[in-house]
């Protein structure tokens, strides 16, 4: 038996309760499904908007209910959930924590199920709900909403402080940063030691042999007595310059960490750190900004070559449903700047040398995914990333060639994406023509708090 949600004067695609019985029946271990909606405009002249949803992300699910208003869950999931009577009385993002809760594993469908209204499109979020939720699944984190959106922010507390090792790969480069000529390891250290309260860092250096002796000397300094230098003599790689810095630390946590990076608040090490208190996340990542305050990256999305999620679009875009300003799973994360549990790098053999200056932190990612971890990205740690302002930007041939070799049914598939989404765009936009789309991709403007 199936027990389906929809709101009082919603409909059901005529497709959808056949499509549900199909996957319920194909694949009896599923008990949740979700899916895709329409939401028809004011007049019958305006086009409907449709809501593409991403794969089941249960982090993102504590800050919003993304998964929307619609759902059906086999008869016990509900029944152990507190029974359809009182699941029906609930705030749907009270229902849907409660329902994944009880279920041991939920599909997204990616067609239309639901048809509802525009004053429908978008996610709910109930602070209560959350917290309630947090209480009874043995979260320990404060709880608040976001002031511009429906959405709920959950703040890990960290259990301990264990020791973080830095690794931050470099050469030396000097470069022009806001209008003064830098050593850029030398600014990402000083950015760290100056900005960030974390107690137990320890910072290994991973100098290649040709590196200035002037700005050698700046990165020591920089660093300060926590700081280890580790001589690279290779032909670059970037790869094995991380796994050599890393073999050379000790810590129970990693922060690699770019030498063209700047931190921008003082919580940043403990927002990523919060969320590798699940014991199924294994790598945290910010926000990425340029040096114009423009998104670098908000995530990888695989489209399916690898992009960065919203490069280049403004931060005061809150994106389709509002997914720029909750911390969500994602198949990967620019290792600019990411922490990463030492257990879980050691495991899947670190990054692949096979990449020597691209797509390394991709290969990581999935690797991570494929040993059954997930990866979080988030808005409320945020850094400046001048990107490539110390190695050319030019995509390798062979890596290319090489990522999608290794990698190209997972390229094609990724779980946080959408198959109905337009391909090749770094935006969440359905494929459809039209400027609509684009208004839906990127959402109504919002101020993002300074941090």
């Amino acid at each position: 038996a199936v027990v389906v949600f929809l709101p009082a004067g919603d409909r059901l695609h005529p497709q959808a309760l056949e499509l549900i019985n199909r996957k319920l029946t194909e694949q009896p271990g599923i008990d949740f499904i979700y899916g895709d909606s329409s939401h028809r405009g004011a007049s019958r002249f305006e086009d409907a908007s449709i809501v593409r949803r991403p794969g089941w992300s249960p982090e993102r699910l504590r800050s919003h209910n993304y998964i929307g208003e619609f759902v059906a869950v086999r008869a016990r999931v509900a029944a152990l959930a507190g029974g359809a009577t009182m699941l029906s009385r609930l705030h749907s993002h009270d229902r849907n924590l409660r329902l994944s809760e009880a279920s041991k594993r939920a599909h997204r469908i990616s067609e239309v199920l639901h048809l509802s209204t525009q004053q429908r499109i978008e996610p709910t979020a109930s602070l209560v709900a959350v917290q309630e939720h947090c209480q009874r699944t043995g979260i320990n984190a404060d709880c608040s909403l976001d002031l511009q959106v429906a959405a709920v922010r959950v703040q890990r507390h960290v259990s301990r402080k264990p020791k973080i090792s830095v690794i931050l790969p470099t050469r030396g480069t000097v470069q022009t940063i806001r209008g003064q000529s830098v050593v850029m390891a030398a600014h990402a250290l000083t950015s760290l030691r100056s900005t960030c309260n974390y107690p137990k860092l320890e910072i290994i250096a991973v100098l290649d042999k040709e590196t200035p002796d002037e700005s050698r000397s700046q990165i020591v300094s920089s660093g300060g007595p926590a700081l280890k230098v580790v001589e690279y003599d290779q032909e670059f790689n970037f790869a094995e310059k991380v796994n050599l810095g890393v073999v050379n630390s000790d810590g129970d946590y990693l922060l690699l960490l770019n030498d063209d990076t700047e931190f921008i608040s003082s919580d940043t090490i403990e927002t990523l750190m919060g969320l590798l208190e699940d014991p199924e996340v294994a790598m945290s990542g910010p926000m990425l900004l340029y040096e114009d305050g423009l998104i670098q990256s908000a995530g990888h999305i695989l489209n399916p070559i690898p992009y960065d999620l919203y490069r280049h679009r403004s931060p005061q875009h809150v994106g389709a449903q509002n997914l720029l300003r909750v911390q969500r799973e994602v198949s990967g994360v620019i290792a600019a700047c990411v922490l990463i549990k030492r257990s879980a790098f050691m495991e899947v053999g670190g990054l692949c040398t096979l990449f020597p200056s691209n797509y390394n932190d991709v290969d990581f990612g999935l690797k991570l995914r494929d040993a059954g971890y997930r990866i979080i990205w988030t808005p409320h740690a945020q850094m400046y990333h001048f990107e490539s302002k110390t190695r050319s930007p030019k995509l390798q041939p062979f890596e290319v060639a090489h990522i999608g070799k290794r990698w190209r049914d997972a390229l094609d598939d990724d779980p946080y994406f959408n198959p109905n989404l337009e391909r090749y765009m770094s935006i969440w936009k359905e494929n459809v023509v039209g400027h609509k789309s684009l208004e839906d991709a990127l959402g109504p403007t919002a101020p993002i708090a300074s941090k």
